[in-house]
């Protein structure tokens, strides 16, 4: 039985190159798809005690590769991909910039909060 995840992205390719795809295009490329997806709504999160913001988070479903080195041992899987973005960081902070992969279902904003609020606890 395969355990369930959350963690940061590190990876960035895509079951298979889409075939109008040219051999170097990025729109094959996960973060591409990602961005791609329109945002599924805001979040107001927590940054510190004194100190709460805005996150815009879109999510999708999508079908990922394993490392290069490790194709020939595993299968492609569905993996799902979280983005939030700070909408107005203070001067002074980069903001918030999260993209996160689990192999959790996330059907809709609440589920895609709720992994974000785990990554948080981190």
């Amino acid at each position: 039985m395969c355990a369930s995840f959350i963690v940061r992205v590190q990876t960035n390719r895509l079951d298979e190159r889409p075939a109008d795809a040219a051999p170097h295009d990025p729109a094959h490329r996960v973060f591409a798809q990602l961005g791609a997806t329109p945002w599924a709504g805001r979040h107001r999160i927590t940054v510190d005690q004194n100190e709460t913001t805005r996150l815009q988070v879109k999510f999708a479903a999508i079908n990922t590769l394993p490392p290069v080195g490790k194709q020939k041992r595993y299968s492609p899987q569905v993996l799902t991909y979280i983005h939030a973005l700070e909408e107005d960081p203070p001067p002074g902070r980069e903001p918030i910039d999260w993209k996160l992969v689990t192999n959790l279902p996330v059907e809709d904003l609440s589920v895609a909060v709720e992994k974000l609020g785990w990554h948080a606890l981190r």
